[in-house]
């Protein structure tokens, strides 16, 4: 794939296969054409860097206008945390948030929230957590069906443990299927293609873009290149296990582009 004719050697290089490499904060800042609705998944094993990625993008994407809702389910993550300050995300632990003075008049906006319950009750904490992240979903997309809202951006962090721990699979599959003509987006981090309730099968088949990282059996591999299809499913399926860390195969399923995000 050769590189297209925008693009400098400092921002991308071809590798001998054909596929073109552009570094991370070129590709979030120019080449990442992302429209409200258009719904994200982010593909491939823990600790690969997905959520890093997710915020990279997000920093060229949402404003006070267009802001983003961060569902978080783990007490502790050190990179939501920093990363959702640098983002300007208000942090608040219950949902609806409560408005400060300065966002009633219209100032000091944030460009979302870090939606991020109290953990700390083995007992009780999925069953808070879930209710609290129920209470986003139903409050966006309700928020969603007014002819005023301008939709913003559900990141569905740890998708899995959403899906099925707490019970919000149907909540989210709801969102995916209908909510791209309210601007509303989900944004969902899938290690499996498979076995984590609808939420994924439905985000593969209604996502534009896909972010697959490397790992996996050739189960997975192949249920990649069934997912993405044609040619460029075949050439997925060759090119995530040569995916360096923190590298990510960008597809946009609609145009076809093909594409690697690099990890700096």
């Amino acid at each position: 794939m050769t590189s297209p004719v925008w693009m400098n050697e400092r921002e991308s290089y071809d590798r001998p296969d054909g596929i073109t490499v552009i570094s991370r904060r070129p590709f979030a800042k120019d080449y990442f054409e992302y429209k409200p609705g258009q719904h994200v998944v982010f593909g491939g094993p823990s600790t690969r860097g997905k959520t890093t990625l997710a915020f990279d993008l997000l920093d060229y994407i949402v404003t006070p206008e267009f802001p983003a809702y961060f569902a978080v389910s783990k007490p502790q993550d050190d990179v939501t945390e920093a990363r959702g300050k640098r983002l300007n995300l208000r942090r608040v632990s219950d949902w609806p948030a409560p408005k400060k003075i300065g966002e009633m008049f219209g100032w000091k906006k944030p460009n979302g929230f870090l939606v991020w319950p109290q953990f700390g009750d083995l007992n009780t904490d999925m069953e808070r957590a879930g209710a609290i992240t129920e209470k986003l979903l139903m409050e966006r997309y309700a928020n969603g069906a007014s002819r005023k809202s301008k939709g913003g951006i559900l990141v569905m962090d740890d998708t899995m443990v959403k899906a099925k721990i707490m019970g919000l699979d149907k909540h989210m599959v709801t969102i995916l299927a209908m909510a791209g003509a309210m601007k509303l987006a989900l944004w969902i981090f899938v290690q499996k293609p498979t076995d984590s309730g609808r939420t994924p099968l439905w985000g593969f088949e209604n996502a534009i873009h896909l972010f697959l990282t490397k790992g996996g059996d050739d189960k997975m591999l192949a249920r990649y290149a069934e997912i993405i299809g044609g040619q460029n499913g075949v050439m997925a399926k060759r090119i995530i296990p040569t995916l360096k860390d923190y590298q990510f195969l960008y597809v946009h399923k609609t145009d076809g582009y093909m594409c690697i995000v690099d990890g700096d």
